[in-house]
């Protein structure tokens, strides 16, 4: 029995290192802001809408999730660096792929939980939705901003001008949003928005088509990251 808690005290606090550096020490700054930020927005829609529907909870709760996913995948690499930690994940033969690996699966399976209290606040207070399938589908424009994030932060080195370089991506969606707005190739493509003029079941296959397509793409990018972690020299000169 002891040695099962010791093992868990050792994953605790492994965890706890991780998500410190992942999060530059202002882990609790982001999710506080995320809060607010979906409290201020929530609350000014909540006063200029009278028919709120779950398309408008999952645009509204967009921004706070990929808030929370924004800074650990863009800065990863350069909070490593500014600990002074880098030297050492790339001192161990193949440790920096179980390393970077096992910190995306923790920040995303936090942001997941997170994601719960964010969706059941909607569901009590603006309107009735399916908790689970709205944090789900947020989850997928999740694991794809993070793996992108994490793979263009392996080929800068640098977490501003990852984040640049996101910003200037995301810019580039939004002012398509028109052409793109019914298309399964819209990253922000809102899964409850069903569409009048366009068949119900067109309409589901295009979301299924959508979701895949993240998905792939998020498992590439995360690959060329990885991939791109085995040039060492490049990290540490």
């Amino acid at each position: 029995m002891s040695k099962v808690k010791n093992t868990l005290r050792n994953i605790l606090s492994l965890a706890r290192y991780n998500m410190r550096i992942v999060f530059g020490g202002k882990f609790v700054y982001f999710v506080l802001a995320a809060f607010l930020f979906y409290l201020v927005i929530g609350t000014i829609s909540a006063f200029d809408e009278t028919n709120y529907r779950m398309n408008d909870v999952y645009g509204l709760l967009i921004l706070p999730a990929i808030l929370l996913v924004f800074y650990p995948s863009a800065f990863g690499i350069q909070s490593d660096a500014d600990q002074r930690t880098l030297e050492i994940i790339f001192g161990i033969p193949d440790y920096r792929y179980k390393v970077w690996l096992v910190r995306i699966i923790m920040v995303l399976i936090i942001v997941f939980v997170l994601l719960f209290p964010f969706a059941a606040l909607a569901h009590y207070i603006l309107v009735s939705i399916p908790v689970f399938k709205m944090v789900l589908q947020l989850m997928v424009l999740v694991f794809f901003t993070s793996t992108l994030g994490f793979c263009v932060s392996t080929l800068t080195r640098s977490g501003n001008a990852t984040a640049v370089i996101m910003v200037v991506f995301g810019l580039v969606f939004l002012i398509l949003t028109d052409s793109l707005y019914w298309s399964k190739w819209n990253i922000f493509l809102n899964p409850f928005n069903n569409p009048d003029h366009i068949n119900e079941l067109v309409w589901v296959e295009t979301v299924r088509q959508n979701r895949i397509i993240m998905l792939i793409a998020s498992l590439v990018f995360l690959l060329i990251g990885l991939l791109n972690l085995q040039q060492r020299e490049k990290f540490l000169r």
